[in-house]
Order: structure tokens, then C-alpha cells, then sequence
């Protein structure tokens, strides 16, 4: 094989994080051992930087201190190759020793006085402009390059990223940004201000610079050497929105794109702690494999993160967060810290990992060249994540909800859905949908909307929420929506509570039911109304009678009324009569559905089911009822569709345990699952068990007796 070709195989990787401590009599060849057993196909491992593994000859980098004679990366590399793994030597050029730093403080992120960024004791942040990363990279990739046989060079924590907390004022980034946008560099961060949304835009410019150039660099050393990086998706957004990630931009410039989802909760200084989303992992497969061709690496963390490194996860949160990577087109790849399996503290999470790779390995060919067979689009904008409602401490939090509360709804329906991009809006991508969702999609540009408005004139159907296209790129409030005409429906002007104004005392907000037999309430005959908060848009609607291609407003909003004290919990008020709903479409031309509120991000925070029922009727509606999957199973069970040939595999994950962090899963019985379309036989990938195939109405679907967390149910066509 060519040094590029083991990259585009699906595989299953681990990071090995070397603390200066593992160095000391580090057992390469059972690390190599232990790998094998557990079915890793590749991994990569701390080389150079701050903590470097091996006997370098270039002083500014940090040998280990627990090194002495050995040579780690050496033995790894070759003990890696005997058992026929890949090894990729990991760079990290974001932190800079102490001798280094005070050598060439110019290589460093300073603050306004000129100080250096200290990243902890006797470590500096640098400046991906500074000539750490232009300069002695090259010097470090060539020493590594040529001594050692590396399968890859991979940059790791923040090589070409900015300090997140902090601008950094270096002559180079005070030039550079002088010369881009003919300003001087804020002097903090403000939102509300053009020139410091100006500097976020730069920052995403020079980190995606900086990535293409330590690409360059590899490839100056070895044309054919795999060069990969380090990044997350939205899902993070103080890390995507901090260091200016255009992680969609900066997979151009390597071989295969690496994003962690590691976080699982994060508990801070004052004893707070919250729960990252269990599906993270899901979310980040589906978006990068929609966004690129080039293989994806989804990382995540073996250890309970954060703050604990040395204590696993369990292991039936452990496989089922792995699985969902590996059933939405990505490779799972675990970042395991605290020593090689066989001197860590905590093993106890090593075999979750194995049954899942070995399942993965003994099917591979399922998985290697998969694709999704998902026909609805969820779009998701960074323009809106870095730059909408700039006043707002948590917009960027916000955003991400709504888009999670789309793919929540449409996970318990068991509806496949892709994650694509706004700056992937073509003809040819949207035609592989049958509908697509705008969650408070705000920040649009005039070809975004074309785009969009083309495919609506072609019959694609459209769900949209809250100020979508309301603003331009940058997070300028426009006077109407740029798809007013999709929407059928005007912007008022102004965007209103729904609790009919800003008051601390506690009301409740509802959406009457206007329509009873529309499709958009179906499955809400036996009430009238629906809770809604948050704020909403104010609109005028075109058209009126629901005749053919008119629009509909099943929903409006009532009046507004206190909840305590209970005994006057009422209103005599007269209801708004706004609408919460624009239904419009035709049988032949497109159809949208408008909610002109963030009742995605309701549904994400509260869990109520009937605004679930909101979001799937429209998707469905929007759709046409163009789903390829049905299935008869737990909301807890999640379901990806691929396809490759004539196979259809719907991948199932038992998502059902009690209280996180999930100790058990409670086994599930008889899931039916289904697909719409001819199939001539179908078996269970675990056990290659044939399953009876029953036949009715164009639906070919099959029942699994037990699943317990993860397995796969082929089709054949």
C-alpha cells in the first residue's frame, strides 16, 4: 500500500496521550500487543512539541525528563508496525517551554502590555503567526520525518488556533490584522461591535491560513506523508466560536479530518457540572460526513471528562457513544490518557471498546464505503453560530439548541437526517433531499437563499424556525426575511415575547390549536393548545382561506396569563391571533412550514412531547411522507440508515438506561424496522441470522427478538 491509502480504509484508531511520566519504562511492544487484541487499526501518539519522545537534536524542543536513554517514539513506531498497525507522530505547537519562549517571545500570544499568554507553570500560548509555527516546524517535522517510519505527522491541541480567553497583540497579529481590515485590534471582546466581528472573521481566515501552511510544511519534507490536525465541531461552541474554527474550511488541508466530542460533562471551579449530549458523538459523524469526502475521525474521551483523566467511563456508556460514530459514517477513535492499557489505573472500560472494534473489524466491508441514506437536510450555518444576537451571553449555546432540538425530534421518530452546511448549498447536494431544516437558520447570504428559494421552485420541502434569514453574514438585522416569499409571510418589525412583554414575574404562553385535522396537529386531537416560551416574530402572513397554494396558519398564539398565585392563573383577555404557524405549498410545487419561534430549542430544554409532535408532523408534511425507514420501536432506540450496493443497513442503538452515567441498558424486544423498498432478504450483522421478511404496502420490514446496545440489520435488495 501506497503511504496515503491506508486513510481512506474505515478503521478504528486511538490517541495515546504520553505524559513526560509514561516515558519511564514505557512498554512499547505490549502496548503494540494490547492494540492488536482489541482490533486498532491505527493510532497516533505525543512525538514532539512540549513533551517530546524521543532524543531530539533541536534544543527548543522539551525532551521528556523521564526519557533518559530510551527512545519512545522509536520503540512505538516499530513495535506499531510489527503487529501491522499505522502509527501517526503527534506535533503540538500550541504550548511553548519556557527556554523557547523567553529565546523568542515573538513567537508568543501577548496580551495589551506586551506579558506572554501563560498556559500553566513554565508554559507559553503561542501565536500560530509567529514563527513557532512558521519556522521551527519545519525543522521538527524533518527530524521526525526522516529518522523515523511514520505512517502520518498530525498537529494536535491548539496548533493553528488562537488563544480562546484572550487576543493576542504580537507584532505580527497587530500587523497583520492592520493590513487585512485596516483597524487597529479591539481592545475586548464586544459583540455589539463591528470591528470586534471583523477580528472574529480575520481569526477564522489566518486559523484556516495556518492549517494549509503546517500542511505545506509536511509535505516540503515527504510529498506522500498523511498529514492530519485537531479540531471539534459546533457542538462545542466555546471552543468553535473562542479559537474562530472553520472546521468545514480547514478539512480541505488534510488527509483525514479529526473532531473530538470528549467532553462529557464539565464540572467547574464552584462544583457546577453539566452534561454534554449524550448523541454528540452521532451529531459530529453526521455533519463532517456530509461536509466532506475525506475520511472522519471522531475522538473521544476513554476517561470521565472533565476534570477526572484517570477514571474510565462505563463501559455501557462507552460502546454505545462509540457506536453511534461508526453508524453515521465516521471512525471511532478513543483518547486514552493515563498510560497504555496495560499500566492503567483503570481498565475496566478496555473491553467495551474491544467488542465494539472487533464487530466493526469482522464487518468491515459494511462500514468501509457506506453512505447515508437519509432524505432530510438538517443546514447548519457558522455565520449564525459566531455573529447572531450578539448582545446575548449564551447566543451561541442557544443556536446549537435549536439545531439539537430538530435532531432530538427527529432521533425519537426515528427519521435518518444528514447534517449539511450552508456553504455547501448546491443544486446537486439539495436534490438528495426531500426536505430540509433551517433551525433558526438567522445569518444567511443572498446565495444561501437562492439556493434555498431554487429548491423550494422545484418541489424540496422546507421546515424553518425562529429569525431565519432575519439577518445578513455578518449579524446585520435585515427589514423582512430573505425568504419571505418561501415562508409566505413578512417580518412585522419586531420580535416579541410570547408572554406579551419582559416581566421577572413567572407566565405561561400557549399556541391555540386553530385547525384540529391539519396535518401540521396530527396526533394532538385530544388537546387545544400547545406550551410555547421564548420570544417569537411578528408577522403578516399572504393569503387567507387555506385555498391551493395559499398559506395556513394552524397555530396562533393566545393570551398570556400568570402562573401564581393559583387561584388567579387565568386571563380574560382576548387571544393575539399571531401566528405560531405558516403553512403553505401546493400538491405540486414545494411546501414550507414557518414556526416563527424557537420551539426547536423549547423541545431540546424541556423534552415535552407535543412540540416533538410539532417538529415531526412538518418534517413529514414538508417531506411528503418521503422517508425511506419505519420503524416500531423505543424513542430510546436510535436508527441510522446507510447504504452501499444493493445493501440497506439500519444500524440500531439501545440509548435506553436510566440516570447518566449510564451503569446498564435495559434490553429492548421486538424492534420492527422497516424500509420502503423491494427487499429480497435481510439478517442480523452480529450473529448473520436470517430475519423473516414481511411485505405490505411497498415496506419490507423485519423484527429484532432482543437488542441490547448496538447491531446492524442488513437489507438486500
Amino acid at each position: 500500500m501506497g503511504k496515503t491509502d491506508w486513510v481512506q480504509q474505515r478503521g478504528r484508531g486511538i490517541h495515546l496521550t504520553i505524559r513526560d511520566i509514561d516515558c519511564a519504562n514505557f512498554d512499547a511492544e505490549q502496548m503494540a500487543k494490547d492494540f492488536h487484541d482489541m482490533h486498532v487499526s491505527y493510532f497516533s501518539f505525543f512525538a514532539g512539541g512540549y513533551v517530546t519522545t524521543y532524543p531530539t537534536q533541536l534544543d527548543l524542543q522539551r525532551i521528556s525528563p523521564y526519557l533518559q536513554d530510551m527512545d519512545v517514539t522509536g520503540d512505538i513506531v516499530k513495535a506499531a508496525h510489527r503487529y501491522g498497525i499505522k502509527a501517526v507522530a503527534m506535533i503540538d505547537l500550541g504550548i511553548l517551554p519556557k527556554k523557547a519562549a523567553l529565546l523568542n517571545p515573538h513567537w508568543c500570544s501577548v496580551d495589551r502590555d506586551g506579558s506572554l499568554y501563560e498556559s500553566t507553570d513554565g508554559f507559553y500560548v503561542t501565536c500560530p503567526l509567529g514563527g513557532y509555527q512558521k519556522d521551527y516546524a519545519v525543522r521538527i517535522v524533518r527530524e521526525i520525518v526522516e529518522n523515523y517510519e511514520v505512517d502520518g505527522i498530525k498537529f494536535g491541541g491548539a496548533s493553528y488556533g488562537f488563544k480562546s480567553s484572550g487576543i493576542c497583540y504580537c507584532r505580527n497579529c497587530q500587523a497583520d490584522f492592520k493590513q487585512s481590515a485596516g483597524l487597529d485590534l479591539p481592545l475586548a471582546m464586544d459583540w455589539t461591535n463591528p470591528a470586534w466581528r471583523r477580528f472574529t472573521r480575520w481569526k477564522v481566515q489566518k486559523t484556516t491560513a495556518c492549517v494549509n501552511y503546517l500542511m505545506d510544511v509536511v509535505k516540503s519534507v515527504d510529498p506522500d506523508m498523511p498529514v492530519f490536525g485537531n479540531s471539534v465541531c459546533f457542538g462545542d461552541p466555546e471552543w468553535t466560536v473562542g479559537s474562530s474554527l472553520d472546521v468545514e474550511q480547514m478539512s480541505r488541508y488534510q488527509s483525514a479530518i479529526q473532531v473530538e466530542a470528549q467532553t462529557r460533562f464539565k464540572l467547574n471551579a464552584a462544583g457546577e457540572a453539566g452534561w454534554q449530549w449524550l448523541r454528540w458523538t452521532g451529531e459530529e459523524a453526521r455533519y463532517m460526513s456530509s461536509v466532506t469526502d475525506k475520511p472522519i475521525w471522531v475522538v473521544v474521551s476513554y476517561f470521565l471528562a472533565w476534570p477526572w483523566r484517570r477514571s474510565s467511563m462505563t463501559p455501557v456508556e462507552q460502546k454505545v457513544y462509540l457506536a453511534q460514530i461508526a453508524a453515521n459514517g465516521a471512525m471511532p477513535m478513543v483518547n486514552l490518557s493515563g498510560g497504555p492499557p496495560a499500566v492503567h489505573e483503570d481498565p475496566r472500560s478496555f473491553a467495551a471498546m474491544k467488542e465494539l472494534f472487533a464487530f466493526h473489524d469482522k464487518h468491515n466491508d459494511y462500514y468501509d464505503g457506506d453512505a447515508s441514506a437519509a432524505s432530510i437536510a438538517i443546514v447548519y450555518s457558522l455565520d449564525t453560530l459566531l455573529f447572531y444576537e450578539p448582545g446575548n451571553p449564551r447566543s451561541h449555546d442557544d443556536y446549537v439548541e435549536c439545531i439539537r432540538g430538530v435532531e432530538q425530534a427527529l432521533l425519537e421518530a426515528h427519521i435518518p437526517f444528514d447534517i449539511i452546511s450552508t456553504q455547501t448549498l448546491s443544486d446537486d447536494v439539495l436534490n438528495r433531499y426531500a426536505a430540509i431544516v433551517l433551525p433558526s437558520l438567522a445569518c444567511m447570504s443572498e446565495e444561501q437563499a437562492e439556493a434555498v428559494r431554487r429548491y423550494s421552485a422545484r418541489g424540496g420541502g422546507i421546515v424553518a424556525t425562529g429569525e431565519t434569514s432575519l439577518y445578513d453574514l455578518d449579524g446585520g438585522k435585515r427589514s423582512d426575511f430573505l425568504l419571505h416569499d418561501v415562508f409566505q409571510a413578512g417580518y412585522n418589525g419586531v420580535t416579541l415575547p410570547v408572554n406579551g412583554k419582559k416581566t421577572k414575574e413567572v407566565t405561561q404562553a400557549y399556541m391555540n390549536i386553530q385547525h384540529p385535522d391539519h396535518p401540521l396537529v396530527q396526533g394532538l386531537e385530544q388537546t387545544r393548545l400547545v406550551p410555547i416560551a421564548g420570544d417569537y416574530c411578528s408577522l403578516h402572513v399572504r393569503g387567507s382561506g387555506g385555498q391551493a397554494g395559499q398559506a395556513e396558519t394552524p397555530l396562533t398564539l393566545a393570551a398570556p396569563f400568570r402562573v401564581f398565585p393559583e387561584g388567579l392563573s387565568y386571563t380574560v383577555e382576548p387571544d393575539t391571533g399571531a401566528a405560531m404557524a405558516v403553512v403553505s405549498g401546493s400538491d405540486s410545487g414545494g411546501r414550507t412550514v414557518y414556526f416563527p419561534s424557537r420551539l426547536d430549542r423549547l423541545f431540546f430544554q424541556i423534552g415535552f412531547p407535543d412540540l416533538k409532535r410539532l417538529l415531526v408532523n412538518a418534517v413529514l408534511w414538508a417531506a411528503r411522507g418521503n422517508i425511506p425507514l419505519v420503524a416500531d420501536a423505543p424513542s430510546t432506540c436510535e436508527i441510522s440508515l446507510r447504504q452501499k450496493e444493493n445493501k440497506r443497513m439500519a444500524h440500531l442503538i439501545n440509548l435506553t438506561g436510566g440516570r447518566r452515567v449510564f451503569n446498564e441498558l435495559v434490553p429492548l424486544h421486538n424492534v420492527t424496522v422497516g424500509i420502503k423498498e423491494a427487499a429480497s432478504k435481510a439478517y442480523l450483522l452480529s450473529s448473520g441470522k436470517p430475519l423473516e421478511l414481511t411485505k405490505r404496502d411497498g415496506i419490507a420490514e423485519v423484527t429484532v427478538d432482543v437488542l441490547t446496545d448496538y447491531d446492524v440489520v442488513v437489507f438486500e435488495i
